[in-house]
């Protein structure tokens, strides 16, 4: 019975992870984020295409999407009778990154999964995720790529999460594996650019800084 279980929590987190909130956020503004810039329903096309606030709310928006179901499932599936919570969570969080990156509502054409993972590792070990993001963060300011540091983050908590795993949930190796391999997948044309040198830089720290400069002109 247990099994029906998770098969259903796993069905239930794909379709959430459909939600695409770029688009969502672009429809509000008027406009259609995959017909702009990269064309990538995801926080950065969002950022540069409409600005700081709505690619911030896309991240923010995402990165929840990601939470919710694998803390609902966590706790929940604590409690069933021969159910495991930590095995909950990752079939959880493979479901909605798996549901973000091809959503079956859009024709399988989804974002990069970035932010759902984001939420899903935060769930999984929220110290941990907290360091790498920031470490992320930094180096996105001064290294540019903002490739590298987030599928840095995804491969450094993958591994994190595969070392500190109860071998009796070995079911969890390939959940996690799964994770890893999806956001890589989604990147793939991200890591052959960055491979020949064609990958987009990500201004980071001008795009903050370019903030701040509009928000002192108009107190001016």
């Amino acid at each position: 019975m247990q099994y029906l279980y998770y098969i259903l929590l796993g069905v239930i987190s794909y379709f959430i992870g459909n939600i695409n909130f770029a688009r969502i956020i672009s429809k509000i503004l008027k406009g259609d984020v995959t017909k702009s810039g990269s064309g990538n329903p995801g926080t950065l096309n969002t950022w540069r295409t409409f600005g700081f606030w709505p690619g911030i709310f896309t991240f923010v928006f995402d990165m929840i999407k990601g939470l919710a179901p694998c803390l609902v499932a966590y706790f929940c599936f604590g409690h069933i009778s021969g159910c495991n919570a930590e095995i909950a969570l990752y079939v959880a969080g493979f479901s909605v990154v798996l549901g973000h990156i091809f959503p079956v509502i859009f024709k399988f054409k989804g974002g990069k999964g970035i932010a759902t993972a984001i939420g899903v590792f935060l769930v999984a070990n929220w110290r941990v995720a907290l360091i790498a993001f920031v470490v992320m963060i930094i180096g996105m300011l001064f290294i540019k790529y903002a490739s590298i540091f987030t599928l840095g983050f995804v491969l450094a908590m993958s591994i994190v999460e595969i070392c500190l795993c109860n071998p009796a949930n070995w079911v969890n190796y390939i959940l996690i594996s799964g994770i890893l391999i999806l956001v890589f997948w989604a990147h793939r044309s991200n890591i052959k650019k960055l491979f020949t040198g064609k990958e987009n830089k990500t201004e980071l720290w001008a795009m903050v800084k370019g903030l701040f400069k509009k928000k002192e002109k108009k107190d001016n």
